[in-house]
């Protein structure tokens, strides 16, 4: 059976529509022959050897049936529907009420699409419509272990397999959180997925990029016109948009499923899906091997290093002192729900392990996140049974000591907003709100080596490496050096002389994309929103406006280090310096 739309449902399941996994065209029920002829005219990937039928529709019958031989399509909305009840984090795709705003992890919301689907629908009779499907109760049942180590014993290891991974449909698109959103996808051989057949046939017809005996193989042009054909193919056919960047790291995924597909084979144990994709990408056989990356962390950020793959003292006294702290994890705990409360135990669990790690409250958070998606990814591991690294016996005994944690799904962080009610998963998020919304508390993000604070943990992280640590890279012009690999493209761009973006409207060039937006702004469309408090003046930028201030006040800290010369802003101090140069 192929994958080719989702239902979009409110939060009472009283509407439901289908969805196209590729586009923003929608449609109802009613319609789902229709709907299943654009999918396989506008999006369809031959599939190879699948026995697979090009659908039949008869122009002069309106409504045809589609043809009952195909199995991607031979089947009604009762088959096909399945309303999924578990709303947790990562279902998030369902429609909210009119009156009730979701709020998903990025800060972003979600809203209804606004597609047109009407060369598609037809004025015929109604056809039965889909059926809501209840849930299994969670079993009970032992979850088949997934180890490096025959011999270890995991009798005693309670979490059931349907409460750790809940059900959902294979192949169901990421969360959306606005009309037109173009998606994002991660090469998996275990999980359907229509976009990387999509990737796999756009790849295998650029062997310049994959077979060292082609001609042009690393061939830098040639390759440049490879990419850009395989990113316009994905975005066209499968609404995936990349960059030469992304591309190249999805590329490297879908080779490393093929050799742990190849392992897999060879042990004699690939079935299934993983089957059928390793089939297709069989020309990779020819590729240069690349093998599984552990996730790369820069170590000098991370101040609580948790290592769940050998015995360590951090990684048990965290997994320990975290278990004293219900209120964290426990949804049937008063405290859960109070983002107070919550910020509180954060800091009372940071000192309390101050003896084994001297951390704030914000590396505690950041350590939490990493046990938590450490757990989870363990425990699909520990019941997959293809192209999945297997658990070390070290990890299995971590596992065994967060049993206190609930299964994935049955605990989400949602907070709600004491000012709006608006509600938002996970309480830094929240944190984040009340301050930029309403002003109240701080920015949750702490530096843990200074006072400064940040809505992002990215911006913490880029700050840290900017101020707090050595400057490693080093530009090949000149002598100047650098923390962030942004700020030495940038500043590579003044001695290349390269300006690439470009005004529409005058033509003038800047380094930056931000200089543009201020000069678009600032000059044609007049757009001056920082006013003085003491005159009538209005200045593009903050900085300008702060410069400006600091005049009315003969706030002069720009001082020349050639004479006793002071001024209010940078660019006066710059020009002066001209005099003592000529």
């Amino acid at each position: 059976m192929e994958v080719c739309g989702s239902v979009v449902t409110n939060s009472k399941y009283e509407l439901f529509r289908l969805k196209c996994i590729y586009c923003t065209i929608e449609s109802e029920l009613k319609d789902w022959e229709l709907f299943i002829i654009h999918v396989r005219t506008a999006h369809f990937c031959e599939e190879e050897d699948s026995g697979l039928s090009e659908i039949k529709h008869d122009p002069n019958v309106e409504n045809s049936a589609v043809e009952a031989s195909d199995p991607a399509i031979a089947f009604g909305p009762d088959d096909l529907f399945e309303v999924i009840e578990n709303t947790n984090t990562e279902d998030q795709w369902l429609q909210a009420d009119d009156n009730e705003i979701l709020y998903l992890e990025d800060g972003t919301t979600w809203s209804e699409p606004t597609a047109d689907f009407s060369e598609y629908m037809p004025d015929s009779s109604e056809a039965p419509t889909g059926t809501k499907t209840d849930m299994d109760e969670s079993s009970q049942n032992q979850i088949p272990m997934n180890t490096d180590d025959d011999d270890v014993d995991c009798s005693d290891f309670y979490m059931s397999e349907d409460d750790l991974v809940p059900r959902k449909r294979a192949g169901r698109p990421p969360k959306r959180t606005r009309p037109g959103q173009v998606f994002k996808f991660k090469v998996s051989f275990t999980r359907s997925n229509p976009r990387v057949l999509h990737l796999i046939h756009a790849y295998k017809e650029h062997p310049c990029l994959w077979n060292p005996s082609d001609a042009h193989y690393k061939d830098e042009p040639a390759q440049n016109m490879a990419y850009e054909s395989i990113i316009n193919r994905m975005d066209d056919k499968a609404n995936v948009l990349l960059t030469v960047e992304e591309l190249k790291k999805t590329l490297e995924q879908l080779h490393v499923q093929y050799t742990l597909a190849l392992e897999t084979k060879q042990k004699g144990k690939l079935v299934g899906l993983g089957a059928r994709y390793f089939a297709k990408c069989e020309y990779l056989s020819v590729a240069p091997s690349i093998t599984p990356k552990e996730t790369e962390e820069d170590d000098d950020l991370i101040v609580i290093k948790l290592n769940f793959k050998e015995e360590n003292l951090v990684t048990s006294s965290f997994i320990e002192t975290y278990a004293n702290y219900p209120g964290l994890y426990n949804p049937e705990l008063s405290e859960f729900g109070s983002v107070e409360a919550r910020a509180h135990a954060y800091k009372k669990m940071a000192k309390e392990f101050q003896p084994v790690v001297k951390a704030n409250e914000t590396d505690v958070y950041i350590a939490v996140n990493k046990l938590r998606r450490w757990l989870y990814d363990a425990m699909r591991r520990l019941k997959s049974k293809e192209l999945i690294q297997k658990c070390s016996k070290q990890e299995v005994q971590y596992l065994r000591m967060c049993s206190f944690l609930p299964p994935k799904g049955s605990e989400t962080t949602v907070l709600y907003c004491d000012y709006c009610e608006k509600r938002f998963h996970g309480d830094y998020n929240l944190r984040v709100h009340m301050f930029k919304a309403h002003q109240a508390g701080d920015l949750p993000y702490l530096c843990s080596l200074c006072p400064r604070r940040f809505d992002r943990q990215v911006d913490m992280d880029r700050h840290k490496l900017r101020s707090h640590f050595e400057r490693k890279l080093r530009c090949q012009y000149c002598e100047k050096s650098f923390a962030v690999v942004t700020d030495l493209k940038v500043h590579t761009l003044i001695h290349t002389g390269e300006r690439p973006h470009v005004c529409d409207i005058c033509g003038k060039t800047f380094r930056l994309k931000l200089l543009l937006d201020h000069h678009v702004n600032g000059v044609h469309l007049n757009i001056r929103p920082y006013s003085c408090n003491m005159c009538n003046k209005t200045f593009r930028k903050k900085f300008e406006l702060a410069n400006h201030i600091k005049g009315h006040l003969n706030i002069r800290d720009k001082k020349c280090e050639y004479c006793d010369a002071s001024f209010y802003d940078h660019s006066s101090l710059s020009r002066h310096r001209r005099i003592h140069r000529s």
